[in-house]
């Protein structure tokens, strides 16, 4: 193994997550200390995934038609840097949060699977050496979520500024350091009409989109208002960081162990991914302190640390090479943002009108749509 390879995709990887725990894991509870309402910042985080949605589509093309990932992370990652600053000194301005809070989900959000395809196209799409690079981000993730909601209760806001900045320059000098994905061949590049038939060609990985995007719709409002979750059952913006930290570091054995998930049966893999979920809204449902929502995390966490394996694996499997970094945004797409985008046009609206738990309710019967599709037997 390459130790040096290694560490910089493994610094990569966490700098990446860094500035989402210091930054975009603050931003919702930053803005609504500046005035923003629930139901305008449920239509921020809405714009926010919804152009992630567009850009994962758009970056993903543009990797697999110019066989690079670096030359697509760095301008993305100087822009999101650029949308922050704005973000955080104009937070009082409607006009420039309504631009640049969806432009951070454009640059930014799609380069999470932009850099885990770096990492696959490097090691071969070695699910073993992924899952040991991808799980030291969680286990970061966890200790810079925590420390940042500390930092932000006793410092101010200002914080999440000084930790993005940092976690931003690491990053890019980690991407500069590093070379770009392995070209296949000339006859792979093109990119034409086909190219969805093609995608959507295998069952395994239609399955594992609809049960992404129904997933993804029923805990997008929990996750996106985990500030106003936490504070209807007596919490406040240091819970956000215990949160946090229950949630990231839950997911990295299972990440961890990528190569021994890719052995046990899809059909499996697919009913924990729905279950697990389930559960964790459940606890929320009926939380009555911030613990029973910490407990539905974990649980949720689970969930996510065999979701984001089975993910990768099922694209570097059941997809075409040439459309894999198409592939791989799209899944993160349809559960990170397309589904967010649907779940988050109106959860804000129903918290403000209806209270939380008629929300939550809703959760649930979404919930256990995936739970009893997952059940249902997937033939390859």
């Amino acid at each position: 193994m390459n130790k040096g390879k290694f560490a910089l995709f493994s610094a990569l990887e966490i700098t990446y997550w860094g500035f989402h725990a210091s930054f975009i894991g603050y931003a919702s509870s930053y803005l609504l200390s500046r005035g923003v309402s629930n139901t305008m910042m449920s239509l921020l985080i809405a714009g926010f995934l919804l152009c992630a949605f567009v850009g994962s589509m758009f970056f993903g093309r543009l990797c697999d038609r110019h066989q690079t990932n670096k030359r697509v992370f760095l301008p993305c990652m100087l822009a999101s840097y650029a949308m922050i600053l704005a973000i955080f000194f104009f937070a009082e301005y409607a006009p420039v949060l309504c631009v640049c809070y969806p432009l951070l989900g454009f640059f930014f959000q799609p380069q999470g699977a932009n850099a885990d395809a770096w990492v696959l196209s490097a090691y071969d799409h070695d699910q073993k050496m992924y899952g040991k690079i991808r799980s030291m981000p969680s286990l970061f993730y966890a200790v810079i979520s925590m420390v940042m909601g500390r930092l932000i209760s006793r410092f101010g806001y200002g914080m999440m500024l000084v930790g993005a900045t940092l976690f931003m320059a690491l990053a890019l000098i980690s991407a500069v350091l590093l070379a770009d994905a392995r070209a296949i061949s000339a006859q792979q590049r093109g990119m034409n009409l086909r190219d969805v038939r093609r995608l959507f060609a295998s069952r395994p990985y239609r399955r594992l989109v609809l049960l992404l995007l129904l997933i993804g719709l029923a805990i997008a409002p929990i996750n996106n208002l985990k500030i106003v979750v936490l504070e209807n059952v007596g919490g406040n913006v240091a819970h956000i960081g215990v949160d946090s930290f229950v949630s990231a570091l839950t997911q990295v054995p299972f990440i961890a162990m990528a190569g021994l998930l890719s052995m046990i049966s899809l059909r499996r893999r697919f009913a924990a991914m729905a279950l697990l979920p389930l559960t964790m809204i459940l606890l929320v449902r009926f939380a009555s302190s911030p613990a029973m929502v910490f407990a539905g995390s974990f649980f949720a966490n689970v969930g996510y640390g065999v979701l984001l394996p089975t993910m990768r694996d099922v694209t570097e499997r059941f997809v075409d090479e040439d459309l894999r970094n198409l592939g791989h945004n799209l899944s993160d797409a349809v559960y990170n943002s397309f589904s967010g985008v649907i779940s988050l046009m109106c959860a804000g609206a129903i918290v403000d009108g209806f209270g939380m738990n008629a929300m939550l309710t809703l959760c649930v019967v979404i919930a256990v749509i995936p739970a009893v599709l997952s059940m249902k037997k997937l033939d390859n």
